[in-house]
């Protein structure tokens, strides 16, 4: 029996987001360049957040055009808090998103500002304007959470039926 296993590549979106030194376009695009060559064929390119929250990431959009128009078969997507993100992935032309949420209350309004059933109304709001646009959804703190520690499996299924119910495609 033959399995296949998909990795999917997140540096050029988690590894960056932490430099302090705004890394220059060119070299990112690079980077990205570099990862296709080694085989990667799904990669989340960045984020669609506030500069003014993660500067690095102020380029989101550019590199998502560019790598867009350069490489076919190789699918780019990209993480989003919410609906102005989201907006801002698509006019990119981004086919896929990652919405953020966490399973832990506390952690959800420490990373987006919001309660967990705001994060899902968001989610709600993006689906109903871009109903064609996938959403895999990252779910953070699900193996614990730095405020909260251990978390119920069965919030878990909980909050996976809600964003079913909404559409969401996939789960990392």
């Amino acid at each position: 029996m033959t399995q296949n296993v998909n990795v999917v590549e997140i540096g050029p979106r988690d590894g960056f987001q932490n430099v302090k030194d705004f890394i220059p376009t060119e070299i990112k695009l690079r980077i990205i360049d570099g990862l296709i060559q080694s085989g990667y064929k799904k990669i989340q390119i960045g984020s669609f957040v506030s500069p003014k929250a993660i500067p690095q990431m102020r380029d989101s959009g550019e590199i998502a055009r560019r790598v867009i128009e350069k490489y076919e078969g190789v699918d780019f997507f990209a993480l989003v808090p919410n609906l102005y993100g989201a907006r801002s992935a698509a006019e990119a032309g981004l086919k896929e998103i990652t919405p953020v949420i966490s399973l832990s209350e506390s952690h959800n309004m420490a990373n987006v500002k919001r309660t967990k059933e705001q994060s899902i109304d968001e989610i709600r709001k993006i689906r109903e304007e871009f109903p064609d646009m996938k959403i895999t959804q990252d779910i953070a703190t699900v193996f614990g959470c730095p405020f909260e520690g251990e978390m119920s499996v069965d919030a878990l299924l909980e909050l996976v039926g809600k964003l079913t119910e909404l559409g969401v495609h996939a789960f990392t």
